[in-house]
């Protein structure tokens, strides 16, 4: 088996299994390469277990080794679909010999599991042969793996998550609103051994010291879906043209591109750019930038722009109030609100120096809570080593 050669052995491999669809690339993506230089500066060997393709490439340009474990399409087993759960038990038994076998060759001393499947079927493999095991969730919890578990005959792979749970070293949240949303929502189960331990950036504004904005502008970076708001960013901006005919949107990254390219056709003050590597220089050429998602664990995009100081508007959902609060470093909008997103990127143009006050805030916030270099020395760190307890 090719994924058995030309890697180096070590006791300290990590495992960052984040299994998700080949197409799938986002936050939750980035941070496992995020995670992989950190750990390998401190002396591990990071081993990155993914279906997503995307990620493979970015992990293995950068010298990652990857490995493509068992992946089935089907994710939603609700409704009528428990009938077929049999399938998904099968599929789960599959995944748990596959990772018998490489626990079983490369002997990795802690598993970090990030990803619904492989909490069950990764974590039962690990437990066989007495690795460590971390569970990280970037929201799927609360958005979707835990669905209706209080719910008698609904999510049965839910429960069975939470009962594997209190097996586990600890259980990561990246986000203080998103653990508090998960506890409420699963309330009266618990998961056990929880710590929140906040995404972050690395520090790169003096990089970007010389290179400026283009006055007026509004940039998203981000999957270019519904569910990131990008119907009603698109709305709202045809709104504030009429105003502000010079003011220009900027949208990075992939998705259903067409769709929202016809909302606005005719209209050259809007323009898609497709997926960019090089998402900090982007935020820097743009005045203001924008999330108006309906949901979000703790948004990377969000992290770089409070770190690069700049203007920001974001949804009031989640971890963005963690980030932006509202009127001191930033503004918040109420989600599916087209008008008041409109008002507030009105407001944004015309009140410059209001804006470049909380421009200035929202970096101190990032320096004091999420630069990811503190970040992973004070909390990451310590925990990967086992050293001591994660407060």
């Amino acid at each position: 088996m090719n994924w058995l050669i030309g890697y180096g052995m070590s006791d300290k491999i990590i495992f960052l299994i984040r299994n998700v669809a080949r197409k799938n690339f986002g936050g939750g993506e980035i941070y496992q390469l995020k995670l992989a230089e950190k750990l390998k500066g401190s002396g591990f060997e990071p081993i990155i277990v993914t279906n997503s393709q995307e990620l493979i490439g970015r992990a293995e340009k950068s010298g990652f080794k990857t490995l493509v474990p068992p992946y089935i399409r089907n994710q939603n087993w609700s409704g009528w679909r428990n009938l077929l759960l049999p399938i998904y038990f099968g599929y789960l038994w599959r995944l748990g010999r596959w990772y018998e076998e490489i626990f079983k060759y490369y002997k990795p001393e802690l598993v970090n599991i990030q990803s619904r499947d492989d909490f069950l079927a990764g974590t039962m493999a690990a437990r066989k042969y007495g690795i460590r095991i971390l569970w990280t969730d970037h929201a799927d919890f609360r958005n979707w793996v835990l669905w209706n578990v209080n719910t008698k005959y609904k999510n049965i792979i839910g429960k069975k998550i939470i009962k594997l749970s209190r097996k586990v070293e600890k259980v990561i949240f990246v986000s203080e609103k998103v653990a508090e949303e998960t506890a409420k929502m699963i309330y009266p189960k618990q998961l056990k051994n929880t710590v929140i331990i906040e995404n972050g950036v690395d520090d790169k504004l003096a990089n970007y010291k010389d290179v400026s904005f283009k006055n007026n502008s509004f940039v998203y970076v981000g999957r270019v879906v519904d569910e990131k708001g990008i119907g009603e960013l698109v709305k709202a901006f045809m709104m504030v043209v009429k105003k502000y005919p010079k003011a220009m949107l900027n949208i990075y990254g992939d998705g259903e591109i067409q769709k929202f390219k016809k909302m606005c056709e005719g209209c050259d003050n809007v323009k898609f750019h497709g997926p960019t590597d090089e998402t900090i220089r982007v935020l820097v050429e743009n005045e203001m930038f924008v999330l108006p998602s309906y949901r979000e664990g703790l948004s990377l995009s969000l992290l770089e722009a409070a770190m690069m100081e700049k203007k920001i508007i974001a949804s009031d959902v989640d971890g963005n109030p963690e980030v932006v609060v509202d009127g001191e470093t930033g503004l918040l909008v109420p989600v599916k609100n087209v008008e008041k997103l409109a008002e507030t990127m009105l407001w944004m143009l015309e009140h410059k120096s209001q804006a470049e006050r909380m421009a200035q805030n929202v970096r101190k916030r990032y320096e004091k809570k999420f630069n990811f270099e503190k970040i992973f020395e004070e909390k990451m760190l310590p925990l990967y080593n086992g050293e001591m307890e994660t407060k």
